[in-house]
């Protein structure tokens, strides 16, 4: 990638691991962290499929970005369980699971970007 491209990815990870902690400090609605999680994925895929990689194995942003992709999922389906009512309404682990999906994908770019 060139240097404008490299800045984009970097801003864009920064940026994305500080909307993680924020939302990890934030109210009680998931699909907030969800939805940055499906944004961290997506940005992992295209970074992969920018990068020239001419080795058979797939590329950090790849493999990134699959983890990533299952641990939004696997929030969603939590956040969708349905709960009784008399039960605790404040449940926070799909908000942590979606939240440390987007940090292990900023990380990851990070890594694939400087290393």
């Amino acid at each position: 990638m060139g240097t404008i491209g490299t800045v984009v990815v970097v801003v864009g990870a920064v940026a994305l691991a500080v909307a993680a902690v924020l939302q990890l400090r934030g109210g009680p609605l998931p699909f907030p962290a969800i939805i940055t999680g499906a944004v961290t994925c997506s940005l992992c895929y295209i970074v992969a499929g920018a990068s020239q990689n001419d080795s058979d194995l797939p590329s950090v942003p790849t493999v990134v970005g699959s983890a990533v992709g299952v641990m939004t999922i696997g929030a969603m389906i939590i956040s969708l369980v349905p709960r009784s009512p008399d039960r605790d309404d404040n449940r926070r682990s799909p908000i942590w699971l979606a939240a440390s999906g987007t940090l292990l994908g900023s990380v990851g770019l990070l890594a694939h970007t400087f290393l």
